[in-house]
């Protein structure tokens, strides 16, 4: 597969479940630095794709976004979290946005009408919270916890509300760091 916007496009836009499939196995595979320079052209893509009307689609969207994102920061684990520790010209700016507009997208697909659309949203916030706990980002997680409130506030369907629980429920476990919890030598 060619490894472009408009390529992935054709893939995700196609409907067919293995060439979906192999468009997210294809990013997947993408080295770190190429993932990340593929990011802003290729989010624009899954911004305009989720606009369809077919919950399918949606999915795949969500599904070939949380694939997409290049994950930067995690480089920096054992290291200082400095800009030096990232790959190449990438700032801790970067990742942090990268993980912005990453969290408010997967927050309007958790309200989506369709199951399998806000299963792969809630899904998909977890990496976005792992990330976070990671980076010691922790007003990070706050604010995906204040985003989430604010989101069952206004929520009144039960179905989208399981959902919106269950990310919920993730991202306050990333924001309460219970790693810090465990007995000190472990």
């Amino acid at each position: 597969m060619n490894q472009t916007p408009d390529a992935f496009r054709a893939a995700l836009s196609s409907g067919d479940t293995a060439r979906v499939n192999r468009a997210i196995d294809e990013v997947e595979d993408i080295d770190l630095e190429e993932r990340a320079a593929l990011f802003d052209d290729c989010f624009e893509l899954c911004r305009d794709l989720y606009k369809s009307d077919d919950g399918y689609e949606r999915q795949s969207v969500i599904r070939f976004a949380a694939a997409l994102y290049p994950r930067l920061a995690i480089r920096t684990v054992g290291a200082d979290i400095t800009d030096g520790a990232l790959p190449g010209e990438w700032t801790l700016d970067d990742s942090a946005t990268h993980r912005s507009r990453l969290r408010a997208f997967y927050l309007v697909a958790l309200v989506d009408d369709d199951g399998r659309v806000r299963r792969a949203a809630a899904k998909a916030l977890k990496d976005v919270a792992l990330s976070a706990e990671m980076l010691d980002a922790s007003d990070e997680l706050q604010t995906m916890v204040d985003e989430l409130a604010a989101v069952a506030e206004d929520c009144d369907d039960e179905a989208i509300q399981k959902h919106i629980d269950q990310a919920s429920e993730t991202v306050a476990f990333h924001a309460e760091k219970p790693g810090s919890l465990l007995p000190e030598g472990l």
